[in-house]
């Protein structure tokens, strides 16, 4: 077989030599060359043809190979060696000549096999004989005493999937391998397989595979009958268990024990039962029947465990041949029947097949009044069971039928059933059927019970009463899927309470019906109130008929109104607080009937409930009692409709008109808003129409019917109806505006004199997709400029939203609000153009925050003022500056702003301290404060370095600016650039030294030169030009650059400062007494190890200046 795959579909990943080596008469070619002797094949494992040579019988074509390669034992892919592939050859050969000429009969592959494992497997019997000997040998010093035990020896080592060189003789079944491998002393017959595979003994492998020659012959040579597995099986639960009678019957015959279980107490006998194998149950049984009594751990019996996996004709066996022996009533050990078990199993595949199920144990002898260990008869079990009755033409074989249905309770109730039986929880299956939402059921079973209004006026529940059942039921039945087919609506008869309220309910207990509509359950839910939350959470299947969703909605609207009908009070009932189990009152928001009806999801916005509701309530004269009631949130019922359907709102408006109820309705105000976590509740005093405006509800603005004073109400921040249109940013806010307007509701500023400009502004976004007309329209009709609280005009709100103005983020973002602008600006003047806010900034500021360079140039072109500063001192180009705003501060440097004004950094509030905590040694951090405009341009770098260009030709000759520059340039490094502006400040110097400054350059130099000074470099040609414009070293002594370099270990300076002192060397002196070089050069040495800075030290002290310091130091 190997040939022929070599010659078929591997052919082209083969060599011819691999071809060769496999045919039993191959011819070798006379010239072999070594690389084809160890030629992989591709994508078979990489073997080679020393591999395929050693499965061939004819070991003159392995012994041909080794006289090209030496090394013939060498492995695969799989770390099959070639002596793995020799063991598995139908001839010894091969094996033999590996063995003779040291290949180890001990290598592993991959998953741990050694050549006998290969032997054994392929069932080459003489392989394995040559394989015991040669490992013998191995395991054997002096003598024939092997000095490994038998458990530890190779020969009985297991693979890495847990099985030895007998289990796997076993497994594939092996028979002359078997006798071969239990001929040698070292084998042991009963060494299990791993814990993996549950220590199974070879006999246990035999048995389940059926082979009885394999397992007699272990037998023979030793192996325990009785040996237990990792679960305590014997070799007979194994025969049993694969249905190997003919095993089970040797075993029988040799004497094992059937009779004691399993780890779990199972028996042969529950196995066989199990595993539906009734001849081996009847071999069993054959032998001693008392098996069949035997209970496992779980207390179940053969009969048990054969009846719940279906195997009726061992259970038909047992209960027609072997009656003495089996108890149809027994229990498992939580008290559980077999016909309790059948019920609490029985799923909707299985119920079409129940009825003829509990006819057939009925028949046997089941008693329907057994308990279990919860007190449950067997019609608490059925009662609770949810069955999908099958209707007329029904194709579907789930479920059962009505009749059949009927047949199993009338089948439970003969033979012992009860419905008014309690369990230990006070439950009785009249109870449950009710929980459970089987209504076919509970009709039924009230037919049997004794005294129906007793049994109806006693305490249904401690939780709740029967109404609340009752009422509730049709939303049960319709929420649980078990009731219907796939997506349909159950039937209205699985749900129709009508016939048990009017025909038993009312007749027996018309005097209880009144008191239990008002009592409230444990949630402090009258029925009325738990049923219609309940309505208006429950949601439709996915492909449920709109029809049959009618139906159901009629239904259930019919069912409350009726409840209604007989208690008014049920209108206007509000829900209690919570009870605890011990009897204390937990606080909740109360709920009512109509807030309820405000948002059913099986309605789809028909408002069917409310409707009824609201018109029940004008027939029994409750409407305004209704209209008054609070939800569970606190609002009144308009406020509440608005926020959760506002398609009611219109309904409850138009009801209020027609029947003169609109005040405390039409012009209700929400005073509070939600509560929060922790704190008090926001005061709002928004009205309805307020409320409208602000959720784009202007439809519903034409339905008010408000007065003059109700038009021009005011909320709690002052705002009027204006503000709220404003905010809108909507199209149709011209509509309103016009609505507003001719209401008579002024156009005032409200408490922090913000205005509905203001207001519009402020929450435009002023993006492309923006709505401008409300401001255009606000604008042309109302142009008075004016200024809120925080000395705001409308335009600065066109920069930033009121919060980001508050926070101080006006940072954050970019915006170029022209549309908005040009709007703002055609009726503003320049002084109201340079109006500051609370910080001082101008609308130009804020252009320059937000690099708004269009809306800059329109400002400028209005006369907006470029020199206005803002509480930081900083003017519009120092913000643009400050905040790297590049293209503004060019339009504002080309508007003639002062560009040699100062900047300042924003202020940093200081965290909060705690006084009285260890904070550690306090840290200073330098922070630059103040800069100036051309220094914080330098300081931006990148692309702002053209700008410095630009500053040059606006400075003229104002040297300062240009000194300034210099500083900053050298401050961050740009050496180049210093360069340029040092030689600007030589040709406008003409030649002379600059006067004194405030800017030491070569001090600052000195504290910035990061590099070597090469004498050709950048650092050394601008260090030249700082001399040349009047920088020096030395100033009476002292050399503030030469400390700087010290500090810093900057020798290279040191050197050249040293050098460009000259003769004042000598007379160097500290700056102050305790400062100067030679205490910043024994710093630098306490942190860093440099010889050249003990030199310096070393130097500095043998100046006249320093010897007593020197003396200090030594000391």
């Amino acid at each position: 077989m190997a040939s022929a795959l070599a010659e078929g579909p591997a052919r082209s990943n083969m060599n011819d030599l691999h071809r060769e080596t496999l045919k039993v008469g191959g011819t070798l070619p006379e010239r072999i060359l070594p690389v084809s002797v160890l030629k992989k094949g591709h994508n078979n494992a990489n073997i080679t043809p020393l591999h395929t040579a050693a499965i061939n019988p004819n070991v003159k074509i392995l012994e041909r190979l080794r006289t090209v390669e030496p090394n013939i034992n060498i492995p695969d892919t799989n770390n099959w060696y070639t002596i793995h592939y020799a063991a598995a050859c139908e001839g010894p050969e091969p094996l033999k000549f590996l063995v003779k000429y040291g290949a180890a009969p001990s290598c592993l592959t991959k998953q741990h096999e050694t050549p006998l494992h290969a032997a054994a497997r392929a069932g080459r019997n003489e392989n394995i004989k040559i394989l015991l000997e040669a490992l013998a040998k191995l395991e054997t010093t002096d003598g024939d005493t092997p000095t490994i035990s038998p458990g530890k020896s190779m020969i009985n080592a297991r693979t890495r999937g847990g099985d030895t060189a007998l289990c796997l003789a076993v497994k594939n079944q092996r028979l002359d391998a078997v006798n071969a491998l239990l001929a040698h002393k070292t084998v042991l017959v009963d060494h299990p397989t791993s814990t993996t595979q549950n220590k199974m003994t070879p006999l246990m492998l035999a048995c389940s595979l059926g082979n009885l020659p394999i397992a007699e012959c272990l037998i023979t040579h030793g192996a325990v009958i009785m040996a237990r597995d990792h679960k305590k099986r014997t070799a007979l639960s194994y025969a049993v268990i694969n249905g190997q009678e003919h095993c089970a019957a040797m075993l029988l015959a040799k004497g094992a024990d059937f009779l004691k279980g399993d780890s779990s107490g199972n028996t042969p006998a529950h196995y066989a039962s199990a595993y539906g194998w009734l001849e081996c149950l009847q071999l069993l049984a054959g032998v001693d029947p008392s098996c069949l009594k035997q209970e496992n751990h779980w207390k179940l019996t053969p009969l048990s465990i054969a009846y719940l996996k279906g195997h009726y004709g061992i259970v038909r066996w047992l209960l027609e041949e072997k009656s003495d022996f089996v108890d149809i009533n027994g229990k498992d050990m939580e008290g559980v029947t077999l016909l309790s078990s059948l019920l609490r199993y029985a799923d909707e595949d299985c119920q079409s097949d129940l009825a003829d199920q509990i006819k057939f144990l009925m028949s046997r002898g089941a008693d329907c009044s057994i308990v279990d260990g919860m007190g449950n008869t067997i019609m608490h079990v059925f009662a609770g069971l949810s069955i999908r009755i099958r209707q007329p033409g029904d194709s579907s074989q789930a479920g059962m039928t009505e009749k059949d249905y009927r047949t199993c309770f009338e089948e439970i109730m003969q033979h012992g059933g009860d419905v008014e039986a309690k369990n230990q929880s006070g439950e009785s299956p009249l109870y449950i059927a009710l929980q459970s939402a089987n209504l076919l059921l509970f009709k039924w079973m009230l037919q049997y019970v004794r005294d129906i209004r007793k049994t109806l006026t006693s305490q249904w529940s401690p939780d709740f009463n029967l109404l609340h059942a009752l009422l509730e039921l049709p939303m049960k039945v319709w929420s649980n899927a078990g009731f219907r087919r796939g997506q349909s609506a159950p039937t209205q008869l699985l749900y129709d309470v009508s016939s048990i309220i009017n025909d038993i309910l009312l007749k027996h207990c018309n005097g209880e019906v009144d008191s239990w509509l008002r009592e409230p359950d444990l949630e402090g839910l009258q029925p009325v109130i738990q049923a219609a939350r309940s309505y208006s959470t429950t949601i439709s299947p996915y492909t449920c008929q709109a029809s049959r969703v009618k139906i159901f909605c009629d239904y259930v609207t019919n069912l409350l109104m009726w409840a209604c009908q007989l208690c008014p009070d049920c209108l206007t009932m509000a829900s209690v607080p919570q009870r605890t189990p011990n009897g204390f009152s937990v606080p909740q928001d109360s709920t009512t009937l109509v807030y309820l009806a405000l948002n059913v999801h099986l309605e789809s916005g028909s408002l069917q409930l409310l409707k009824q509701t609201i018109q029940l309530a004008i027939e029994k004269k409750k409407l305004r009692e209704l209209l008054e009631l609070r939800g569970p949130d606190g609002y009144g019922l308009v406020i509440s409709a608005l926020r959760t359907n506002p398609e009611a709102v219109r309904l409850i408006l138009r009801i209020t008109k027609e029947h003169g109820c609109t005040e405390g309705v039409h012009n209700a105000v929400l005073v509070h808003g939600p509560a929060p976590e922790h704190g008090e509740r926001k005061l709002l005093n928004k009205s309805l129409a307020m409320l409208m405006v602000e959720m784009k509800k202007f439809e519903l603005i034409n339905e008010l019917q408000l007065s003059q004073k109700d038009w021009a109400h005011c909320d709690a921040d002052g705002d009027n109806l204006w503000h709220y249109a404003a905010r809108t940013q909507d199209l149709r806010a011209i509509e309103l505006f016009r609505f507003i307007e001719s209401k008579g509701v002024p156009i005032k500023p409200n408490n922090q004199d913000s205005t509905p400009l203001h207001e519009a502004v402020q929450t435009c976004d002023c993006s492309a997709n923006s709505v401008l007309e409300p401001i255009e329209w606000l604008a042309a009709n109302y142009p008075q400029v004016t200024r809120d609280t925080f000395g705001r005009t409308p335009l600065h709100y066109a920069f930033a939203s009121r919060s980001q103005l508050i926070e101080s983020s006006l940072a954050d973002g970019l915006r170029d609000p022209i549309a908005v602008v040009s709007i703002l600006s055609r009726t503003m003047n320049k002084q109201q153009l340079d109006w500051a806010d609370c910080n001082g900034n101008t609308v130009l500021h804020l252009a320059a925050f937000k690099n708004a360079n269009i809306c800059a140039v329109t400002l400028l072109r209005k006369g907006a003022s470029v020199n206005v500063r803002n509480k930081d001192g900083n003017s519009p180009l120092a913000v643009a500056v400050l905040n790297g705003r590049q293209a503004v501060a060019l339009t504002l440097i080309q508007a003639d702003s002062n560009v040699t004004e100062q900047v300042f950094f924003p202020k940093t509030t200081p965290p909060d301290i705690d006084l009285w905590k260890w904070k550690g040694a306090k840290e200073e951090k330098s922070e630059a404060k103040v800069s100036t405009i051309p220094a914080q341009i330098i300081a931006n770098g990148g692309d702002w370095e053209a700008m410095v260009y630009v500053l040059m030709d606006a400075l003229g000759t104002n040297l300062t600016s240009l000194v300034q520059m210099i500083d900053a340039s050298l401050k961050e490094c740009h050496f180049n650039l210093a360069n340029q502006l040092t030689k600007s400040l030589q040709v406008r110097l003409l030649g002379k030294k600059l006067s004194t400054s405030d800017y030491n350059l070569v001090l600052t130099f000195a504290e910035h030169c990061r590099g070597e000074l090469v004498e050709n470099g950048v650092e050394h040609a601008v260090l030249h030009r700082l001399y040349a414009v009047g920088g020096e070293v030395m100033n009476d002594g002292v050399s503030l650059p030469l400390e700087a370099a010290v500090r810093h270990g900057k020798w290279a300076l040191y050197k050249h400062f040293k050098a460009r002192a000259g003769k004042a060397w000598t007379s160097l002196r500290p700056s102050l007494p305790t400062m100067g070089p030679l205490r910043n050069a024994v710093l630098y040495l306490s942190e860093v190890k440099d010889t050249f800075a003990e030199s310096v030290v070393r130097e500095l002290a043998s100046l006249p200046h320093f010897r007593f310091a020197a003396l200090l130091i030594a000391s």
